[in-house]
């Protein structure tokens, strides 16, 4: 997925904003007659109200609410595309690649068997300071967790092609609700990219 910050910022808005309203309606429509707080002997909601009442008053908190859903996303969005551009410019990258999410590399090198190849994108990822979950040599396979909130899975393959040993990398949100990384996963393929180059 890659980021549409406007689509972003409007959709959880309005998300926020109408079940905050709905909340309130439901609130005060169903259970609210049925609460009585102690000492008080009728219950906590006016049956005097009428229902447009109660539906303007689930509109000015679902507005309220939709105000406070701005101020929180639109610093943090801006601080998002802020280090996708730094990430950008330093990489000589283009923009719109390192706004996706689910990033990848493949880095090609000579090595003389599959262990030499494992061993060291063992190596590499481990410089990145993950908790490795899986690794197993005898089919190439390695899964990681960044560190310290788990919030990108990393998985390295290695194939041979043509005498030579393909390694691909692909880190990835944990969590299909993470739809900000402040381009972390860009950064953890290409340091893991640099690392086993430099090898």
């Amino acid at each position: 997925m890659q980021r549409h910050y406007g689509r972003l910022v409007a959709s959880l808005t309005v998300t926020v904003a109408t079940f905050f309203g709905a909340g309130v309606i439901v609130a005060m429509l169903y259970v609210g007659p049925q609460i009585t707080a102690p000492g008080r002997p009728n219950p906590l909601v006016v049956h005097d109200y009428s229902f447009t009442d109660v539906a303007l008053m689930g509109i000015l908190f679902g507005l309220v609410s939709a105000i406070v859903c701005l101020t929180v996303l639109i610093p943090i969005t801006r601080h998002d595309k802020r280090r996708c551009i730094a990430l950008s410019k330093s990489l000589n990258v283009p923009l719109g690649q390192v706004f996706f999410l689910t990033q990848s590399c493949v880095v090609r090198k000579p090595w003389a068997t599959r262990q030499d190849a494992f061993d060291e994108s063992l190596a590499a990822l481990k410089s990145l300071r993950v908790w490795l979950k899986v690794q197993d040599a005898k089919i190439g396979c390695i899964e990681a967790y960044t560190r310290p909130l788990f919030a990108s899975r990393v998985t390295v393959k290695t194939d041979e092609v043509d005498g030579d040993w393909l390694v691909t990398a692909v880190s990835t949100p944990v969590s299909g609700l993470l739809i900000l990384d402040f381009g972390r996963n860009f950064e953890i393929v290409n340091q893991f990219r640099q690392a086993l180059a430099s090898d």
